[in-house]
């Protein structure tokens, strides 16, 4: 695996807090790796070091085969939480500023800034103040500034929060129009739109890693389905559709959890292949039918999201 980046048994301890405990990632080279955790989990803390704005309390950030600690500029590109711009100044002059302090020439500098803008969609908007731009127009802003000089990485720290359906979905499409081009580090409360975005994954919670890996892998244990039926189940059904899922030889027993009236959420166990979760849900829905009782939908929930519930809430049960 080529790496991009290496964090290294990283802490970082305030005077009240410690934010970082001994976080260790190896990020592969033009991956989606998406950092998830509740508020408070340390993730910002965490895109701070790894862009150089924090210095480790213990441990140390490499990217590449550079030596630790050393970030080469214009290698890293970010978009934090809540990037600000001269609110009176042209945005094309403060984006060409930018670009000259990455050693641009006049030139390439128009040609890069051609490149990001009509990226993220802004190519309207060059001679307009930062003042004058909707939130959504301000974030695609803040995202261009990250893109500018095409770093290596890409560090994205809540990149649609606050924003309308349509803008968030364009900020998604931007990201994965970069897909490949860059190593993209991205934090999102959204999961569905990590489960779109992210092809490894890292949970953090209260400073520590919980879980890390490719999503295929670390998501893979954390399937469930949600059925909605067009009736709510008696309690002598819902312990015989409980006793078909628990049925050691069919399913390794499976949970059934009533979510609505008439929602039941089955979560199979972490061994459970894809062919024999699809053989109980045949089970399953052939028991329904013999009760005259229709399925309205069938979903497979969000893997991500059910993983970073189980890993952020270990003691509790779904």
């Amino acid at each position: 695996m080529m790496r991009a980046l290496t964090v290294d048994h990283v802490s970082k301890v305030f005077p009240a807090v410690k934010a970082l405990d001994d976080v260790t990632m190896e990020i592969p080279r033009g991956s989606v790796y998406g950092v998830l955790g509740p508020n408070g989990a340390g993730k910002t803390t965490l895109f701070s070091v790894i862009a150089g704005f924090l210095r480790p309390t213990r441990g140390s950030v490499t990217i590449g085969d550079l030596p630790p600690g050393v970030i080469p500029l214009g290698r890293i590109g970010v978009l934090p939480q809540d990037a600000l711009f001269q609110s009176n100044i042209p945005i094309i002059d403060q984006l060409l500023y930018f670009l000259k302090l990455l050693g641009f020439s006049r030139k390439q500098s128009l040609l890069e800034l051609g490149r990001v803008m009509d990226l993220v969609g802004l190519t309207s908007v060059y001679y307009r103040e930062a003042a004058t731009l909707s939130h959504g127009m301000y974030k695609r802003l803040a995202l261009a500034q990250a893109f500018l000089g095409k770093p290596d990485i890409l560090i994205l720290d809540e990149p649609t929060a606050g924003l309308d359906v349509v803008t968030a979905r364009e900020i998604r499409e931007s990201i994965k129009r970069s897909r490949g081009l860059a190593t993209i580090l991205v934090s999102s409360h959204n999961m569905s739109e990590m489960q779109e975005l992210c092809d490894h994954v890292a949970v953090l919670n209260r400073g520590t890693i919980v879980s890390i890996g490719p999503v295929n892998e670390v998501a893979g244990s954390a399937l469930s389905v949600s059925m909605t039926l067009n009736r709510e189940l008696t309690e002598e059904e819902l312990a015989s559709f409980r006793g078909l899922a628990g049925d050691g030889a069919l399913t390794g027993s499976a949970e059934i959890i009533r979510t609505d009236p008439m929602v039941y959420r089955i979560l199979f166990p972490v061994h459970l292949s894809p062919e024999e979760a699809d053989a109980t849900m045949r089970e399953l829905q052939k028991l329904l039918l013999s009760w005259n009782i229709l399925l309205r939908s069938v979903q497979e929930d969000n893997r991500i999201e059910n993983l970073y519930r189980r890993a952020t809430t270990p003691n509790k049960s779904e």
